[in-house]
């Protein structure tokens, strides 16, 4: 009975390694690439795992060395991912001091999931929120009935409802200088290009929902759009947001990438984790929905709202125009 426990232990340890080390291929293969997602579920399971171990067998064995190793190794590698979004870490994005003057700018990031049909939930999140902008993704015909009523509140709109989850809705209350509806890499995945008056200035937003890693979204176009966005920021020099659902993690080599060529800052790394999905499923818990912005801002919040009946958490983040040098 032990000898087959101890052989679990080591297949623990032998999927803690690929599960490690997979996504650090580089690959758009998308059976490699889902491991990321997980990795403050795989620091949970291997420590957990590890400690059992050491306190069920005896060390000292080469088994034992073998098990104690591919856990360690699997547990630093993952834990070296999420360590820079731990609460205390330095922040790329700083906190606005309390004296700074500059123009605040709020917005509010909601996949609502197309089949969900709790419409009043998402319309207590947007009260509740009271954001500038508010850009929702996954939405049909029926959502942009269903949320109508905002724009009464929110005057300046872009709506491109759409099925099978490709929907992306649009509201601000700050005026809209010029709209981009947009298919960059696939034809039937929509993002917007707006710009937006924020106090005489105008703000550029990338708003953009990419498909996840699966064989049924052409996985060999997974990166395109977010490194065609990442080339425009490179070659202007506004302020400017990259917003949505990305369905990546802020660790993904991908996402790491495309930050560091269109020199952009997340305003999570030092602050916490905030895992947006699955609201359905605490234990499949994992941050999909950012804000990524050009160090021409300070934060001022960042909040997760309560459920609303998506998949997704509400996401509200607050910002500050850092005065120009």
């Amino acid at each position: 009975m032990f000898a087959l426990l101890e052989v679990l232990f080591l297949l623990i340890g032998a999927l803690g390694l690929f599960a490690a080390i997979s996504p650090k291929l580089r690959t758009e293969t998308w059976w490699l690439r889902i491991w990321t997602y997980s990795r403050l579920q795989f620091c949970i399971l291997l420590a957990v795992s590890g400690l059992l171990y050491i306190a069920l067998f005896p060390l000292g064995s080469l088994l034992s060395i073998i098990i104690l190793t591919l856990y360690s190794i699997a547990l630093a590698i993952c834990a070296a991912d999420i360590w820079p979004f731990l609460p205390g870490r330095p922040k790329e994005v700083a906190r606005a001091p309390r004296d700074a003057a500059g123009a605040t700018l709020s917005v509010l990031l909601i996949n609502v999931l197309q089949e969900n049909e709790d419409y009043a939930a998402v319309m207590d999140r947007i009260n509740e929120a009271d954001a500038d902008v508010v850009f929702l993704s996954e939405t049909s015909n029926a959502w942009r009935e269903a949320l109508s009523d905002i724009e009464a509140d929110y005057p300046y709109t872009y709506l491109l409802p759409r099925e099978e989850h490709n929907g992306l809705l649009f509201y601000s209350r700050l005026p809209i200088q010029n709209v981009q509806e947009r298919y960059l890499c696939q034809d039937h995945i929509p993002s917007l290009t707006i710009d937006v008056d924020l106090q005489g200035e105008e703000i550029r937003l990338y708003c953009i929902h990419p498909r996840p890693p699966r064989p049924r979204d052409k996985p060999e176009h997974l990166d395109d759009e977010l490194m065609i966005v990442a080339d425009e920021l490179r070659e202007q020099d506004r302020p400017a947001m990259v917003i949505g659902d990305f369905n990546e993690v802020g660790w993904s080599w991908m996402v790491r990438e495309f930050k560091r060529h269109a020199r952009l800052c997340d305003p999570k790394r030092g602050r916490g984790l905030y895992n947006s999905y699955s609201a359905q499923n605490p234990l499949l818990a994992w941050p999909l929905d950012h804000a990524f912005v050009t160090n021409d801002f300070y934060l001022l919040r960042i909040k997760r709202l309560s459920s609303c009946g998506s998949d997704h958490y509400p996401i509200l983040y607050g910002f500050q125009r850092r005065k120009a040098d």
